[in-house]
């Protein structure tokens, strides 16, 4: 395993016309308390250009008009069907669609995001043209500005661009994307080592694979809690014999709406729920033969904590003491794997030396990173400036 990666540029994904859209794709959405955003949601997925669609909508307890809204548009599109539950949280919720989703084919959409119209149509089409398990795509980062939904964007890319039509319209009777093919080792690789083109992600919703994938003998379902997707998609990538990865960003992820989850700054569920998880990973990997990647996983994971250490450091957190303890308990567990972890592929040799720092003295590595954001930072963004 880890020998099937090619990659190909401009690959032309045909059109599937909709007499030949005759596998059923089952589409779940989440729903709690996003009255803003739901509709938008679902507008952009009984809109796609793939037509044979199931459309499951969790609503976990929500106390607003969401419930309301997609009731409403269920009556107006006999795709989708409303689960009315008590709230349970995502996992759990994506889980009760999943038990009664009939498609061959399975994805997920967050109820306050949105996607482009050829999403499902160009995934299919991918999963087609190299008979593949799984396909991910490319994804948009999404800010909002103001409360009638004014956005701005990051990371778009010319095969994306929304406001051209004969790219939304397909190019010849096709799209055009850079993409690759890869193996399950490849595609956790990609995952652990966040790479930039090939945007795997932990996330479950710029993913399209076969329900098979997760229904097998040994059912896969998210786990109760936050950071569910981190666990479940490690396991689902590693059952997949193959899949390709598409860069065309046909997912529209908003990152800063108020109230998220993920906009709540520096939280305990970091300590409590997120490193359990990432432990959870790391033992998946092992266990399924993987272990350089699981030192390379924990090389990520440290980086990021450093990071998260300093950040919390400079906050006027009344709990900053207490969590900077936390963290430095954790952090100090990188003496144990110490020179496997410094040792995968993707070391920085600064990395290693500010944990090198971190573990002789935090008073050290502290003034370290006071140099590097008050002294080398400025200096390194003022030389880029004046070379350009």
């Amino acid at each position: 395993m880890g020998d099937i990666m090619q990659e190909h540029q401009s690959y032309k994904l045909n059109r599937i016309d909709e007499p030949d859209q005759t596998d059923l794709i089952t589409v779940i959405v989440a729903c709690y308390n996003i009255e803003a955003y739901i509709k938008r949601c679902i507008d952009s997925i009984t809109a796609q250009t793939y037509k044979n669609l199931e459309i499951l909508i969790t609503d976990d307890g929500s106390t607003d008009s969401s419930g309301d809204i997609c009731d409403q548009l269920a009556s107006e599109d006999t795709r989708i069907k409303v689960f009315h539950t008590d709230n349970h949280g995502l996992g759990l919720a994506r889980d009760y669609a999943m038990d009664r989703a009939n498609g061959v084919f399975i994805t997920f959409v967050d109820g306050d995001d949105y996607i482009e119209p050829r999403m499902y149509e160009e995934m299919m089409a991918a999963m087609r043209a190299f008979d593949s398990d799984i396909v991910v795509s490319g994804y948009r980062r999404v800010y909002e500005q103001t409360r009638d939904m004014t956005v701005r964007e990051s990371g778009t890319s010319s095969n994306c661009d929304l406001d051209n039509e004969t790219d939304n319209a397909g190019i010849a009777g096709g799209y055009i994307t850079d993409l690759a093919l890869m193996d399950s080792q490849e595609l956790l690789r990609a995952l652990v080592e966040e790479d930039e083109k090939y945007e795997v992600q932990n996330c479950a919703w710029n993913k399209l694979y076969k329900k098979s994938l997760v229904d097998d003998a040994d059912k896969l379902r998210f786990p109760e809690g936050l950071y569910e997707d981190i666990v479940y998609t490690t396991k689902l990538l590693n059952r997949a014999s193959k899949g390709v990865v598409i860069c065309d960003k046909l997912y529209n992820y908003i990152i800063d709406r108020s109230g998220s989850i993920m906009n709540q700054g520096v939280k305990w569920d970091i300590l409590t729920h997120q490193i359990p998880a990432y432990r959870k990973r790391d033992q998946v990997l092992c266990q399924a033969g993987y272990r350089e990647l699981a030192y390379t996983h924990q090389y990520m994971v440290y980086k990021k904590l450093l990071l998260l250490y300093t950040q919390v450091r400079r906050t006027h957190d009344p709990d900053k003491k207490a969590k900077m303890s936390a963290l430095y308990d954790v952090i100090i567990g990188a003496k144990n794997n110490y020179k496997n972890i410094y040792s995968c592929r993707i070391a920085d040799p600064h990395q290693e030396l500010r944990m090198k720092l971190f573990l002789k003295n935090t008073i050290l590595y502290n003034a370290f990173m006071a140099v590097n954001d008050t002294l080398i930072i400025p200096v390194k963004v003022w030389i880029n400036k004046m070379i350009k």
